[in-house]
């Protein structure tokens, strides 16, 4: 029976999750900029990369109040045959694939008429509670975005750009940032900046798509053609007889995955991952689940940051380092909010003399 994996999100206080394959990319909220005469549903639009982003209001377009937003809030890019749009979300939580015999129809009926058939496609039962699944289709494909603005255009156009409203009608100045200090505005400047990086039409195609997870303090990228999903770690069973780098295993939806300790490898101490004992429940654990032809493995992390896109030119060989382990499985480095991340090729790291995997499905 063939699972379909979906992205889980929170959205005031309810668990939702959309498909996985209509996700384009996800990163923390930047500044949003609202333009005229658009549909209450539109928030406005970002710049990414030298693109427009319409921001829709999931809140609003769920007939849900929609509260100040908060740093820690995510936007998770969708996009749908040739259209794209971004929602606000309050935190995305994992990727999970879930069997359709555990999706039930939506058992409540429409209570309003402004709520389109098709928006929710069901809910499921899963491990953290009930979960109601989107239509991504539905949420993106509206005629009325088009006839706002050309969501080709580029965002150096003048015309394009004589449809921004003054700065002082954004998004900023209308409630939505409220609670937000001097210092808290200036990230959401940075971040905004960030995504303005432009790349050309013929590059986007080389697009390298990483998982950015966090090891001992350091941000490492996983290419997200071997990562299946992300993963709470709420129990451990120990394997006797295993050398460190084998924590134990973890029953995943009821296929047991083999946990490992990658510290050692990329040259961090072993009990750099926090809390992670065998037989016991560590507090905040989060794993990668990653698939090499029929091997699974769960790799122990400390955080799960962002799902990103970097451009081969921005990546960088890194520097000579002596006796250092990691050089064998390191692509290179690329920057990552204020430093520098260590991109892992989880491919040859599984398939090592080191690091041994032998679990298959």
């Amino acid at each position: 029976m063939s699972h379909e994996s979906y992205l889980m999100f929170k959205l005031n206080h309810s668990r939702y999750g959309i498909p996985a394959t209509a996700v384009q990319e996800l990163f923390f909220l930047p500044e949003v900029t609202a333009i005229a005469e658009t549909p209450s549903t539109i928030l406005g639009v970002i710049n990414l990369r030298g693109k427009f982003l319409p921001v829709m209001d999931l809140y609003h377009r769920l007939e849900q109040a929609r509260p100040p937003f908060q740093l820690t809030d995510s936007m998770i890019v969708l996009e749908w045959q040739t259209q794209r749009i971004g929602i606000i979300v309050n935190q995305v939580d994992s990727v999970q694939a879930i069997a359709p015999d555990r999706i039930a129809a939506n058992v409540c009926d429409r209570s309003k008429e402004s709520l389109p058939d098709g928006l929710v496609t069901g809910i499921a039962n899963v491990e953290e509670g009930i979960v109601t699944l989107l239509n991504p289709e539905v949420l993106v494909q509206h005629a009325f975005i088009e006839t706002v603005f050309n969501l080709n255009s580029d965002f150096n156009n003048g015309s394009v750009n004589d449809a921004l409203k003054h700065p002082s009608d954004s998004a900023l100045n209308q409630g939505l940032y409220d609670r937000f200090d001097s210092q808290e505005r200036q990230i959401l400047q940075e971040r905004t900046e960030a995504l303005r990086c432009s790349i050309n039409e013929e590059d986007s195609t080389s697009l390298l798509p990483l998982a950015v997870v966090g090891l001992g303090g350091e941000y490492f990228g996983f290419g997200l053609e071997t990562v299946h999903e992300f993963t709470e770690i709420h129990k451990i069973t120990p394997i006797p007889c295993c050398p460190p780098h084998i924590v134990g295993n973890i029953n995943l939806r009821g296929e047991i995955v083999t946990l490992i300790n990658i510290n050692n490898v990329v040259d961090l101490p072993m009990n750099g991952v926090r809390s992670l004992t065998a037989g016991r429940s560590p507090s905040h654990q989060q794993a990668v689940v990653v698939r090499l032809d029929r091997r699974v493995a769960g790799i122990a992390v400390d955080d799960i940051f962002d799902v990103t896109y970097i451009h081969p030119s921005q990546m960088t060989t890194p520097p000579i380092a002596l006796n250092s382990a990691k050089d064998d499985y390191l692509q290179g480095v690329a920057p990552y909010r204020d430093r520098m991340m260590s991109i892992i090729n989880l491919s040859k790291l599984l398939t090592s003399e080191v690091l041994v995997v032998n679990e298959e499905v």
